[in-house]
């Protein structure tokens, strides 16, 4: 090896894998964004992608065990695997429908196929080397088993591993979608079992792909009656389910369009739309899941600004190849930050004392809109080495991070409520930061951001990435060496995913939500709520 080539090698820890990574969450930051989340739509996850995926394998659970009637788990997986590769088939012979698992697969088997007849079975074998989707379990293994355990179309077995489809919902799911469908329910079973299929038989099965739920009939209803009249009305899971539902509706109507999953989240935590125009709920417990979604989003904003810090850290870091000292680095950072602004705050109070949020959160038109200022970080800050994330960028991480402070402080918004049950120590949020700037509020202003920057970003990354590699996931992005800091990677701001866009995708399926906003059907449950 050249001596150059060595001077480059990279001596990866012994004692765990190296693997690059991203969404990494390298402040632990996220988690709490996540584990809210979670609660807002339960049965519904950012893989789950089609509804109509609920029918098919209430369905598949139901014919296999009257037709098969083996408690083998291998036995279903083949079957599982062999189902969905048939429906990925399907669906791209139907016009390559969005949110199919295998659909990329289907794509090249039948755009290659020289003959009328299609092999699948091979590709369903559970380890197969040209598999039609590498999850052992499919697209149900990997996203939407334990959704349907959640929703209550699965239920367990007394006798056996396999899940069987609950009397109160799966087993009328599994009728209806076999009614729906009609003769190719018999036909789709038969060509399951046979492994292969002709592209004749694919045209004749379409009617089972996501679009073609019938804009009237059972099926429709009972997705609908799935996402809105939750079977147990004590079900906090459905409860919580039915009123994000309920809120994309009413945002849905504001818009006259189906609104895309950042205008949710941003109508959510501004209470009305980009234009200003209010988000009428006439309900209470709208209302609160309205709050709730509120403290979701900040807090979301929250771990946006401080990761745009440790973006301005890790690229002032890069500057410094052979490594520098914390108590370096620190005030290298905040002398570069407290220049972008015309005028350095005395103090985090006075700072916040200064500040006047924006009429309207989401606003285009407000430079101190918690909107403006992220579109701004998000576009300027970067997650790697192509955008460098200028002082300036940081100095509106901290503007955002004053404006949301502010809100808390001014608007009497009980974050605790929400987010005081989470370990500070496994979960920073909103609620943790901005108690640590309570606490510093008096400091003279360079002094607090020195603070902010070493013990809420540098130490808390570390910290971070300590428990990780503990865990075998080697996530550093500083490392320590005899006393300085190096570079090692670069990340940046990130939002999470609430699961918004399957939500609407799911919508648009059942026909409740359209390219003019409501439907018949979503303008009756709205107002039915």
């Amino acid at each position: 090896m050249a001596e150059d080539d060595r001077s480059a090698e990279i001596n990866y820890p012994a004692w765990t894998d190296y693997r690059k990574k991203n969404g990494l969450d390298p402040l632990g930051m996220q988690n709490s964004s996540v584990s809210l989340y979670q609660t807002f739509l339960p049965g519904i996850s950012n893989v789950t992608l089609r509804m109509r995926y609920y029918g098919l394998y209430a369905w598949l659970c139901r014919t296999f065990a009257k037709k098969d009637g083996d408690t083998n788990p291998e036995s279903w997986k083949r079957f599982i695997r062999r189902a969905e590769a048939l429906y990925a088939l399907i669906a791209y012979r139907h016009g390559s429908e969005a949110g199919v698992a295998g659909i990329e697969w289907a794509q090249k088997v039948l755009d290659s196929a020289d003959s009328e007849i299609v092999e699948f079975a091979a590709a369903a074998e559970p380890g197969s080397e040209t598999y039609y989707l590498k999850q052992a379990w499919g697209a149900y293994g990997a996203a939407y088993r334990s959704q349907l355990f959640v929703i209550g179309i699965f239920d367990k077995s007394e006798t056996h591993d396999l899940p069987i489809p609950s009397l109160e919902i799966g087993d009328r799911l599994a009728a209806v979608f076999e009614d729906s469908i009609g003769e190719a329910a018999a036909h789709f079973y038969d060509v399951i079992q046979r492994g292969m299929v002709t592209k004749a038989e694919l045209d004749r099965l379409h009617g089972l792909t996501p679009s073609e739920i019938g804009l009237t009939g059972e099926e429709r209803a009972l997705y609908q009656d799935i996402l809105l009249k939750p079977n147990e009305p004590s079900d906090p899971d459905a409860q919580s389910r039915r009123r994000s539902v309920l809120l994309i509706l009413k945002i849905a109507g504001l818009l006259g369009r189906d609104p895309k999953p950042d205008e949710v989240r941003w109508t959510l935590f501004a209470g009305c739309d980009q234009k200003g125009r209010p988000l009428a709920l006439g309900s209470p417990e709208l209302e609160a899941q309205r709050q709730l979604w509120w403290v979701y989003h900040a807090n979301d904003l929250c771990h946006i600004a401080l990761e745009t810090l440790l973006k301005f850290i890790l690229d002032t870091l890069g500057e410094h190849p052979a490594g520098i000292t914390l108590a370096r680095l620190i005030p290298l950072c905040v002398d570069r930050i407290l220049k972008a602004p015309e005028h350095a705050p005395v103090g985090w109070t006075a700072f916040l004392n200064s500040r006047e949020p924006a009429a309207n959160a989401y606003a285009a038109d407000d430079a101190d809109s918690e909107w403006s200022l992220c579109e701004d970080i998000i576009k300027r800050a970067g997650r790697s080495d192509e955008r460098v994330c200028a002082p300036e960028t940081a100095w509106s991480a901290i503007r955002l991070l004053a404006i949301l402070h502010k809100r808390i402080r001014d608007e009497d918004r009980n974050i605790a409520s929400v987010l005081g049950g989470f370990d500070p120590d496994a979960f920073r949020s909103l609620l943790t930061e901005t108690r640590f700037l309570d606490l510093h509020a008096d400091e003279p202003f360079s002094d607090m951001l020195m603070r902010l920057l070493e013990e809420r970003v540098v130490q808390r990354h570390l910290w971070v990435a300590l428990q990780k590699l503990r865990q075998g996931d080697y996530t550093f992005l500083i490392e320590r060496d005899e006393g300085r800091l190096r570079l090692r990677e670069k990340d940046g701001p990130v939002f999470t995913n609430p699961r918004l866009g399957p939500a609407i995708t799911f919508l648009k399926d059942i026909h409740l939500v359209g390219g003019q906003g409501l439907s018949d059907y979503g303008a009756a449950a709205v107002s039915a709520s």
